[in-house]
């Protein structure tokens, strides 16, 4: 979320998160298969830069629930189809990848805590119903890593809640998801945003930059360093942060309109004709 814009919606905050790639290494499975998933209908990515898919966090956490039933040699529309069922199983509060997905036997079952059913017929499964031990899918630490990232997730969707009425709230949120997950670029982005705003510049731009070192390619930290130059009255350094988004994402508009404004500024009207046409045509081809 950009320092200037409250509105962005949690999908567009989490949707520029992962590439294919990294996907893949998280999921431990191949960029082909994620890309059959995304077919499959159950992952839902944006488009991007040069039509990319960029995945949000929550992506990630339907793969990795998902995982156990690839895993067990469902295919990706088989998959769709019980993740699809599971959506509609759920009560609307709930999420998929709030649960833990198991095959056993033809069956798919549901584990939430100490709660255990089938998906198919809803019943309930008893302790004397728990199947052989065997030896898990994958390592017995991946267990609590994904535990650790659904509890960031909802830490992060928690501080998005917050923000409007409990800043202040909202940024312990967002530092409780980053202890969970050192690794959430929009839980540093937004916190760093919240600083922004309360004037705090330099504990904006530490958290920034933190999520570059994470992220090259992240344009929301990128184009509020920008603003923060813009912010300090250098408007030198806010042109050379612009002209970095715009490596980044070359149709980045807002990057294109501040920089026509800061040209103009500055005296350098071919420069400002140039963004302000680049600015326009990127509104047009949307």
């Amino acid at each position: 979320m950009s320092a200037d814009d409250t509105s962005t919606t949690t999908a567009t905050i989490a949707g520029q998160v992962f590439t294919t790639r990294e996907m893949a290494r998280l999921a431990r499975l191949t960029p082909s298969r994620v890309r059959r998933c995304v077919h499959a209908g159950f992952l839902t990515p944006k488009r991007g830069t040069r039509r990319r898919f960029e995945y949000s966090m929550h992506d990630l956490l339907v793969l990795r629930a998902a995982r156990t039933l690839l895993a067990a040699r469902l295919g990706p529309r088989r998959v769709a189809e019980v993740i699809g069922n599971l959506r509609r199983a759920l009560p609307p509060e709930r999420d998929v990848a709030s649960v833990n997905l198991t095959v056993e036997g033809d069956e798919v079952v549901v584990s939430e805590g100490r709660r255990r059913w089938r998906l198919g017929s809803g019943q309930l499964l008893l302790g004397f119903n728990l199947p052989p031990k065997r030896k898990p899918v994958v390592e017995p630490l991946a267990a609590d890593y994904e535990e650790d990232d659904r509890a960031a997730y909802r830490a992060f969707t928690r501080g998005l809640a917050l923000e409007d009425n409990a800043p202040e709230e909202a940024k312990d949120a967002y530092r409780e998801a980053l202890r969970l997950d050192p690794t959430a670029v929009p839980a540093m982005v937004n916190l760093g945003r919240l600083e922004h705003v309360r004037g705090n510049l330099d504990a904006a731009e530490q958290h920034y930059r933190e999520a570059l070192s994470l992220d090259e390619d992240e344009r929301t930290a990128a184009f509020n360093l920008g603003i923060l130059a813009e912010d300090r009255e250098n408007p030198r350094l806010a042109v050379q942060r612009y002209l970095a988004v715009l490596d980044i994402d070359p149709d980045h508009a807002d990057s294109h309109h501040r920089l026509a404004r800061i040209y103009a500024r500055l005296g350098r009207r071919d420069a400002a004709r140039r963004h302000t046409r680049l600015y326009r045509d990127v509104l047009r081809r949307r």
